[in-house]
């Protein structure tokens, strides 16, 4: 899979890593010569110089054969024209978009983009999931008791989506806490069925 990003930043320097340890193709766009040799030292993957609100940047960058753009610059005009840009170069790329001001929501809903994320709520796993099948992460370590709590978060193309918990081919040393669904509700119900987006809080044994 190829994603493009635009913004180099601490967030978005976490999601490449992750995107790349699932084995996918990431791109970087922005206009920090600083930020983009630091993106070229610690990860080793493609930076293009430029301004992602540019048909010539994008095009330069492959976004003709790009599955993904992700729009999470710190300023929501870049980020706003940057994805209307990408779906004009490619009708069939999902736009993920970073909202840094609510009171310019209004201005992003009237636009048909696939995902829009609040900077307040973001959380690197929430964009991860929305791409991947499932997102696993560490969220706290008993090093005491030897254990872990986990989120696993089930993507938009998951399999463990319309199972519920109990279906779940999970080891002996996992234990399921709760469910927590897209919406921030909370179950307990171990029968419940598993949306797209939901998350799983799991307790993990470190010895196995």
């Amino acid at each position: 899979m190829y994603i493009i990003i635009s913004g180099m930043n601490n967030l978005t320097f976490s999601l490449a890593r992750k995107f790349i340890s699932q084995g996918d193709e990431v791109s970087f766009i922005g206009a920090d010569e600083a930020e983009a040799k630091k993106v070229e030292k610690t990860l080793g993957f493609i930076t293009i110089l430029g301004n992602s609100s540019n048909n010539q940047t994008q095009l330069e960058a492959g976004i003709e054969r790009a599955q993904y753009f992700i729009s999470a610059d710190l300023d929501d005009g870049i980020n706003l024209i940057g994805a209307q840009v990408a779906k004009s170069l490619n009708q069939d790329i999902k736009t993920i978009i970073l909202l840094n001001n609510i009171r310019n929501k209004e201005i992003f809903m009237d636009d048909e983009f696939d995902q829009i994320i609040e900077y307040d709520e973001i959380i690197s796993s929430k964009i991860n999931s929305f791409i991947s099948s499932e997102s696993d992460m560490n969220i706290y370590t008993d090093s005491d008791n030897y254990t872990e709590i986990r989120i696993l978060s089930a993507g938009t193309n998951s399999q463990i989506i319309g199972k519920s918990l109990n279906e779940l081919n999970l080891s002996k040393s996992t234990k399921i806490i709760a469910i927590i669904s897209s919406s921030g509700n909370i179950s307990h119900n171990f029968s419940d069925t598993i949306n797209p987006l939901d998350k799983i809080l799991l307790q993990v044994s470190m010895n196995n």
